[in-house]
């Protein structure tokens, strides 16, 4: 879904989210089959990085979308 001016908040939100999600999704497949130990812990650090974006987009929500005003 491309996003232009007219695109509600709600659904920006949503595109990143699920933009996150699979995000954190690749990185914890890549540091699965990372050999490098180096290189499987930036992943995985990556993954975490994600993680916590998933998170600050779902309060974000929470607190302007989906709380009881």
């Amino acid at each position: 879904m491309p996003i232009d001016p007219n695109t509600p908040p709600i659904d920006i939100l949503r595109m990143a989210l699920e933009r996150e999600k699979q995000a954190h999704a690749f990185y914890k497949e890549a540091a699965a089959v990372a050999q490098h130990p180096a290189t499987k812990q930036t992943l995985l650090e990556m993954a975490e990085e994600e993680e916590r974006h998933v998170r600050h987009i779902e309060e974000q929500l929470d607190r302007f979308f989906y709380a009881d005003n």
